[in-house]
């Protein structure tokens, strides 16, 4: 089992100036500015993620493709220099999908739309294979609320049904393991464990081969809408049969504070120390092969010292996972 990380926001600090990050810590520089201002760089600078990952002691590192990226602009020289450093280093690649805006119409009503968005994520997967990704990963899109009901979620599901089929053939024709992600509870579509098995289920007795990247932290995004969360928080991860796994996403919630994904040594989630013994247990015993990381933080002095913060919860994990 490997374990990785999508960085996140968490090395955008180490592209800011010596002025810059003052201006950061002094509140003049906002944390959304700073996001705006150097994501691209931070996203493109892969090798860069490679040493870091290295560093910290884990062997494998997710792409963020979440809006914007600058992957789909990247050289062929780009792209084969980031190749080498993950074979040279040993890290293996994987890719998140973008998941907003037109990545968003894999469940459109509208047969075109759909067409777009998933023709857009095939040059998506095509870089994916270029860089030697083992795995892709796609949230399942959104639905305005006043449409997620009655026969237009039937529409909706069978739109999904079409995206995915025709995504899952073209990743596994790239030797590329395709994965859907469930939604947060603030998206209105696809949120739920048996929405999502289900689903998978249906298109692979038609031989779609689509795995469940079950993310727990989008899980218990449940409790901000007054939903129980199961106690303990982790036995939700026993529902989904062990063949629909390969990757899996692990982060947490601050229900009080909808807040995403803190640092899970700080243990201020629902996944104490335990949870997380029982959840890497599980993850064993139900033949996960990679557990991917996703930790990401605004306070400023976190930002400013996130390179202490990886270290930290790098220890903290590798101890629960030994």
């Amino acid at each position: 089992m490997r374990i990785g990380r999508n960085f996140t926001n968490l090395l955008e600090t180490m592209y800011l100036t010596d002025e810059e990050k003052k201006a950061l810590k002094e509140g003049k520089l906002s944390v959304p500015d700073m996001d705006a201002k150097v994501q691209i760089k931070s996203k493109r600078n892969i090798r860069f993620q490679i040493e870091i990952a290295k560093e910290i002691g884990i062997d494998h590192v997710e792409l963020d493709g979440g809006i914007p990226n600058p992957f789909l602009s990247m050289t062929d020289e780009e792209i084969e220099d980031a190749k080498k450093a993950s074979e040279e280093y040993g890290i293996s690649l994987s890719l998140h999908l973008p998941y907003t805006f037109v990545s968003e119409s894999i469940v459109s009503f509208q047969k075109e739309e759909r067409e777009i968005a998933v023709n857009l994520l095939k040059r998506y997967i095509d870089f994916a294979e270029k860089l030697g990704c083992i795995s892709v990963n796609l949230h399942p899109g959104r639905v305005p609320f006043y449409q997620a009901e009655g026969r237009y979620l039937e529409i909706v599901k069978e739109g999904i049904k079409e995206s995915l089929t025709e995504l899952g053939n073209y990743s596994k024709e790239k030797g590329i393991k395709f994965h859907l992600e469930n939604n947060t509870y603030f998206d209105n579509i696809f949120k739920e464990v048996d929405e999502i098995v289900g689903l998978l289920i249906e298109l692979r007795k038609n031989g779609i081969e689509i795995y469940f990247c079950f993310d727990i932290g989008h899980y218990f995004t449940r409790g901000s809408f007054g939903l129980d969360i199961p106690n303990p928080p982790e036995d939700i991860f026993l529902k989904i049969p062990d063949e629909l796994l390969y990757e899996v996403h692990l982060n947490d919630y601050i229900v009080e504070k909808k807040k995403f994904h803190p640092p899970l040594h700080y243990q201020q989630g629902p996944l104490k120390k335990e949870n997380l013994k029982n959840l890497a247990r599980y993850f064993k015993e139900k033949g996960v092969e990679l557990v991917v990381v996703e930790t990401a933080v605004r306070d400023v002095d976190e930002l400013l010292n996130s390179k202490k913060l990886l270290l930290d919860e790098s220890k903290f994990l590798k101890e629960i996972f030994a």
